[in-house]
């Protein structure tokens, strides 16, 4: 993946500019983002066992749907 180009097609349909001094530190994070999104997609999962968590609820108990 072209992280730079990447950088630039996300920054102009957010419109969120990227400055040119945090062009280097944004593309680091990218990069690490990309290195641990690939280290997740590695590990297999099994839908049968994946449950969700519950969900916290300020009235009290949990709503788990």
């Amino acid at each position: 993946m072209d992280l730079a180009r990447y950088m630039e097609a996300a920054s102009e349909i957010m419109d969120l500019p990227v400055a040119a001094e945090w062009r280097p530190g944004t593309l680091r994070f990218l990069g690490l983002a990309a290195e641990m999104a690939a280290t997740l997609d590695r590990v297999p999962l099994d839908d049968a066992e994946l449950v969700m968590a519950p969900v916290f609820s300020p009235e009290g108990g949990n709503d788990d749907g």
